[in-house]
Order: structure tokens, then sequence, then C-alpha cells
């Protein structure tokens, strides 16, 4: 219970900061999210196939060492953020921080619906909820996307690069599962 109580009391500053907005039609933005980071997804799984394939090299004129890992976890990352945009809007929320995202995401979507009846839940066409293990999920991708993107000299290896593109792939799809 005190969790859920930190999470509603961050929730409310992040509104009265306007970092997060409630209106009725941010509903409109879920599709165009959820579009969004499919398609942020496909250019994380393009630049990771220029990083591992000679011929994509070839093509674009690049080194043979030419790798961009570093911007594959990035991509991933953004895909996944958008895509728990896509949440928010599901509920009239549009955010302007990760971090109020993450919160609104946590409470909402893994609290929220775990604590309702097993009727309610049957009530609904579909009823999915995230699991913790996907919200820890995205917060250790933007962790390491901020690696990546803000170290002078980040050690970002091809392991870190499928890790992320393999949780993007889950928590987006986990994404549209709760949303259809």
């Amino acid at each position: 219970m005190a969790r859920i109580d930190f999470l509603q009391r961050k929730i409310g500053g992040y509104l009265r900061k306007e970092q997060l907005l409630k209106k009725e039609e941010y509903t409109q933005l879920e599709k165009p999210f959820l579009k969004k980071a499919r398609k942020n997804f496909t250019v994380a799984n393009l630049m990771f196939k220029i990083s591992e394939q000679d011929e994509f090299k070839k093509l674009l004129a690049l080194s043979s060492n030419f790798e961009t890992y570093e911007w594959v976890i990035v991509v991933s990352y953004y895909s996944m953020y958008v895509s728990a945009l896509s949440a928010l809007a599901r509920l009239g929320f549009k955010s302007k921080s990760h971090t109020a995202t993450i919160i609104v995401l946590e409470h909402y979507y893994v609290h929220q619906q775990k604590n309702l009846e097993v009727k309610h839940i049957q009530q609904l066409t579909k009823a999915y909820t995230l699991s913790e293990d996907l919200i820890n999920k995205l917060i250790q991708t933007k962790t390491k996307r901020e690696t990546a993107q803000y170290d002078a000299t980040p050690s970002i290896s091809r392991e870190n690069a499928v890790n992320a593109l393999a949780d993007t792939e889950e928590f987006i799809t986990k994404i549209e599962e709760t949303l259809s």
C-alpha cells in the first residue's frame, strides 16, 4: 500500500508541474504512438543488421568494422518509451517526463489492475496487466540508453544490443496486447 500511495503522490506532483497532462483528447494518441513504436523498433533492428552484416556495410559504403550497437540500445529504449506513451494515452495522459511515464505505467497497469476483482477483469474484453518485470526492463533499457548516449567511451557490446532488442520486442508486444 505504501508503494501505491507513493506513486499516487508522484503522479499528483507531475500533474501539478504539468510534466504529466490529462485530457480525454489524448486517448486519440494511443494508436499513433503504437505505430511509431513499431517503426522505431524496425529502425533499431536495421541498425543491428547493419552492424552485423557485411553486405549492408558495403551497400552503405561503411568500413567493415563499423558497428552501432549503442544506437541500437538508444532506439530500442525510445521504441519501448513510445509504446509506454501509447498505454498512457489509453488512460488520457500525455507525458513530458520519462520518469513520470514509468510511474504512471506502474501505477495503472501493475498495481491498479492487480487490485481489480476477478469479476471486473472478466468484464474487460481482453485484460492483461504489465508485469513488474517489463517495467524493470524499461527502466534498465533507459539506463543503458543513457550510458550509450552520454558516455564518451561507452563499452556497448553486441550482447547488450541483442538484449535490448529482445526486451523491446517483448515490451511493445505486451503493450499491444494490453491495449487490444
